[in-house]
């Protein structure tokens, strides 16, 4: 028996919001999903990250709420109904079953002037279901902590480290985001 998640938030958006940040879908945690988008296994640095870029506190669902607001973002997931392959919140397990295109279109406002996914899947996907949008599209580096392997073998991340302009996966990480992001 397959076990069929759908999305437990709806798409956040403001009619003045320039940049769209597209996710896969929310991790279960064995409980619930968390509060907000990427909460729920408590492991994704996706909050932190936001919070250091723009120098603000994300200690609750207002907070969070609040950075999208001030800063102008959009934020929604490519699936709507996922399958999981395996029992974790890998995008490499995820199967959707249904695209969140609904979603993404509420999203794509007419000020929408970027979008950054978290990962080569979503953008993937989303080029796949949504081939038309004329809007630049960047993918940054995935929040989950799986992720540091790939960052780790990265050229340009040895090179950094190397020349220590950084110390870790994380702070080339945020680099990533605050370029990205501004």
């Amino acid at each position: 028996m397959t076990n069929i998640e759908t999305h437990p938030f709806e798409p956040y958006y403001s009619e003045d919001a320039t940049t769209l940040i597209i996710g896969s879908f929310p991790c279960f945690n064995g409980e619930n999903y968390g509060e907000w988008f990427y909460s729920g296994s408590g492991k994704s640095d996706f909050w932190k990250l936001l919070s250091e870029t723009f120098n603000l506190p994300v200690g609750n669902l207002e907070h969070k709420q609040q950075l999208c607001s001030l800063n102008k973002i959009a934020i929604t997931d490519i699936a709507y109904r996922i399958e999981r392959t395996k029992n974790n919140c890998s995008d490499s397990n995820l199967k959707i079953v249904e695209y969140n295109k609904e979603g993404i279109i509420k999203c794509l406002t007419s000020n929408i002037k970027k979008i950054l996914c978290t990962s080569k899947f979503v953008e993937k996907h989303f080029k796949n279901i949504l081939p038309d949008v004329n809007i630049p599209t960047y993918v940054l580096l995935s929040p989950s902590p799986a992720a540091n392997t790939y960052i780790a073998s990265l050229e340009d991340y040895k090179t950094k480290i190397r020349e220590q302009k950084i110390n870790s996966t994380y702070e080339y990480r945020l680099a990533n985001y605050k370029a990205l992001l501004y």
